[in-house]
């Protein structure tokens, strides 16, 4: 009966923690848990890097940013000298990873299942604080397949920019 109460119980967002924009998702998760057909939240990928990682564990220094509670399709490692999350500026653009382009759609806004107990990890709603309240609601980007090809563990990620606004 009440949608935006439902939305927040499903993602998990205190009542004074704002909501995050829909706009650029597919017009079938109003209805429904994933586009029909599949069995993925959104898009059918999810990047992650390392410096994402890194920069939740000291905004959230308790806690537990173990890469397993956001289930990414690639962890991305990054130079230690990226110290915040980069791939939200990589949206619109492409990636080059083995012989596959992945074209990087929009953040990734994060829902509560991150905070949930899992096997060797804890209940952890602090993260999801975190995440709301320093990182825009955002841990990752969600992505699409532009070029299919081979992927394999370390191999280089290229970035190829953002074809210019026409």
């Amino acid at each position: 009966p009440d949608l935006v109460q439902e939305v927040r119980r499903l993602l998990g967002r205190l009542d004074d923690e704002p909501l995050p924009a829909f706009g650029g998702f597919p017009r079938e998760l109003i209805e429904f848990a994933s586009p029909p057909g599949t069995y993925f939240d959104a898009f059918p990928l999810h990047l992650l890097t390392t410096s994402s990682l890194a920069a939740l564990r000291r905004l959230s220094p308790g806690s537990d940013a173990d890469v397993r509670r956001f289930r990414p399709n690639f962890l991305i490692e990054l130079d230690d000298a990226v110290e915040e999350p980069a791939e939200i500026g990589w949206c619109g653009g492409t990636l080059r990873i083995g012989s596959a382009e992945i074209e990087v759609r929009l953040p990734a806004f994060r829902c509560a299942i991150p905070t949930r107990p899992q096997p060797g990890l804890a209940k952890d709603p602090a993260l999801l604080r975190a995440i709301v309240q320093h990182l825009d609601q955002n841990l990752g980007v969600y992505a699409t397949v532009r070029t299919p090809g081979v992927v394999a563990v370390g191999d280089t990620v290229e970035w190829i920019a953002a074809p210019p606004p026409k």
